[in-house]
Order: structure tokens, then sequence, then C-alpha cells
């Protein structure tokens, strides 16, 4: 585990080895999962189904009646690719973005639903799917036999099928110590974030380039402004990037933007090894990403902090580096819980040379806590 660094925005922490192991960390450890899984897909949820409510940057329009929806193309086909051959693959040659596409026998109260359980379900939604098609075939002719057929392949990628973990074309010369199986294996949040993260992955009907590092990234400005309120910002109007297709985003990397898009995507619960946490928990700040805070929050706390249980060697020094990191970015949360593990065991600390480097600000912090619980005492 590698230990602070110096002169970097962020204190130098890379994810390394896991934290040790023991009962009370075995008990705590999948509770904190748990609650970490269901915030982060509680919040891709709520993105999602504001950006349907809010109609921002639709692509497609359907009429079922009267009644007109906006939708949004790249999320239709990441969630319900044959809904989606089966209207927009079957009209998007005759008609131009303007034009509302028409959705027979079905009402409009209930296609309504289906929008929102397209952007917002966290479970598998075939068989929602399936209905709505089964009402679609009456109309358009199709039988059930020929539903079960796929799809031909289509010209344009944005009409391709989703593959999950194919990597995207355009960002294939990323480092190759860090394009592994372990990064494309990291734990999407719920069935919505793995659908979502396919469009990632491969690119499918993107609408704006992403330059760090001179590399290019791929993405849909829909899913980045829901999910983030710098990109919302950026994307929304006022500023110069919101009418340009692509953008250049400096003081980060590329390996730390890859994170941030796993997370946008697919709310993953995981950063990859080596990974610079503070950079990633600085980041996550900046681009108003707060779940993205809270997953690195949650591996400080496991691999860093050992969940607080009782001090060994190698915890010691590190949820130094931790109470750092907390420090610098301004967790309130974690740093008080560092501050106050390290006073109950504040004998331990005294003796270590790593409590001799941190800052002279967070030793006085500890010694005046320290003290304040002996007065308490007393």
């Amino acid at each position: 585990m590698a230990r602070c660094g110096e002169g970097s925005a962020a204190p130098m922490v890379l994810l390394g080895s896991a934290g040790v192991c023991s009962k009370g960390l075995q008990r705590k450890g999948p509770c904190e999962r748990r609650r970490l899984k269901a915030t982060v897909s509680e919040q891709l949820s709520q993105d999602l189904l504001r950006l349907l409510r809010e109609e921002f940057h639709t692509d497609v329009t359907f009429s079922v009646g009267c009644t007109l929806f906006k939708a949004h193309k790249a999320v239709l086909l990441a969630r319900v690719p044959d809904f989606y051959f089966h209207t927009i693959g079957q009209t998007s040659n005759s008609l131009t973005n303007q034009e509302p596409i028409a959705v027979e026998n079905v009402e409009a109260l209930e296609f309504r639903t289906f929008l929102q359980i397209i952007y917002s379900s966290n479970r598998n939604i075939k068989n929602y799917e399936e209905e709505i098609l089964r009402k679609k075939i009456v109309e358009i002719g199709i039988s059930q036999k020929q539903l079960d057929i796929s799809f031909p392949k289509c010209e344009n990628s944005s009409d391709c099928s989703l593959q999950k973990h194919e990597i995207p074309e355009d960002i294939s010369d990323r480092d190759d110590d860090f394009i592994s199986n372990d990064n494309y294996d990291l734990e999407p949040a719920s069935e919505l974030g793995e659908d979502l993260l396919k469009l990632y992955v491969k690119p499918c009907c993107p609408d704006i380039d992403i330059f760090v590092d001179g590399k290019r990234f791929k993405a849909h400005r829909a899913i980045l402004s829901a999910r983030s309120s710098y990109f919302a910002a950026m994307l929304s109007g006022c500023w110069a990037e919101s009418s340009q297709e692509y953008v250049t985003l400096q003081g980060i990397s590329h390996v730390e933007l890859n994170v941030m898009m796993h997370f946008i995507y697919g709310g993953t619960l995981d950063i990859p090894d080596k990974t610079n946490v503070g950079q990633i928990l600085n980041m996550a700040d900046m681009y108003g990403l707060e779940g993205l805070k809270e997953v690195a929050i949650y591996i400080l706390r496991r691999d860093y902090c050992n969940f607080f249980q009782k001090p060994v060697p190698r915890t010691l020094t590190s949820i130094l580096e931790c109470l750092i990191i907390a420090h610098s970015v301004g967790v309130e949360s974690l740093f008080a819980d560092c501050m106050k593990w390290i006073v109950k065991h504040f004998a331990r600390f005294w003796s270590e040379r790593s409590f001799a480097n941190i800052p002279p600000e967070i030793q006085k912090s500890c010694l005046n806590m320290l003290i304040q619980s002996l007065v308490s005492i007393t």
C-alpha cells in the first residue's frame, strides 16, 4: 500500500492490498457494501428519472394519441433494444428528429409508466418491454416468431447491439496497464447501471467527445448532465462548450476520467487498483458527483481504516493517510471518525514515526481532542 505523496492536489494514496480481516470487519463490511449499493442505485434512478421529466437533450419524440413523449435514443437502446428497433430502428431513415413516432394500441398513461420504468427501474425490465411489444405487434402485423429473430447488423454504429465489456475503439490506445479485466469488472449499482454502462464501454449514439491527456472519450450529453452538476452547467447553454461537439478537461488524468465515466454511467461501487483515491475524491467533489464521493469514502474506510476496528500495525499508518485526505478534501465526517479513533488509541500513535510526519495543524487538532477527552473524563 503506497504512502502519501507530496506536491499533488490530493494526497497520493493508491489502492493496493485489502485491509486486515477480522470478525468485526466480516460483519460490518457486507453491511456497509449493501448500504452503499442502495444509496448509489437510488441516486442513479433519480438522476435518470429527472432527465426524463425535464426533457434535457432529448433526441426522439413519440406520439400516443394526442400526447407527445420526449426521450433519449441511447437510453432506449441500452434498456429496451427490441422496442428501439421495432420503433426507432424501423423509422429512423424516413423521419427527421422533429417528427414524432406514432405508438399505437397503447394508452398514454401506460406509455408514460413504461418510460418511467425504463429510466428508473433497478431491475431487469424485459417483461415490461415484451408486454409493450405484444401490443405494438398487433398494429404492425409482426408475428411472435418474427419477434424472436435477432436483428440484422446495421451500418450505422449507433444501431449496433451492445455487448458487455467491449472496449471503445476510439479510446483503445489508453495505457495497457490500466485497460484490464479488473477495470471492466467493476460492479454496477443495479441493472440500470449495468445497461447504461454498455453505452460507455461500447459507444452507441454518442453526441459529444471529451478530450483528456490527448485521448478521446465518447459520451452522451444527456447522461453527463443528469449525473453531474458540473457537466449540466457546462452543457446547458451558458458555457461556450454547450454548442461544441467536444470539450477538453484540465486538471485530471485520462485514468481518473475513465473512473468517473464508469461511475456516471454505471454507478460502479469500486475503484481500480493503483488508483489515487485522494484524487478521485477531489475530482468527485469538483464535478458534483456525490455518489462517487461516497464510493471513495467507503473504500477509504474499508481499505485504509479497516472500518475502525482494533488497531494493527498496518492500520496505524493508513488511518493517518486517510486523515490527511479527509482534511485536504474537506470530508468532515470521515475526518472526525479518524480523529476519534486516533484519540482512542493515542498511546499507540504517539510513538509512530508516521504521526510525526503529518502536518502540524492536524497534530495540534489531535492533541486538542485528546486533551478535551481527558478533561471530560475528570
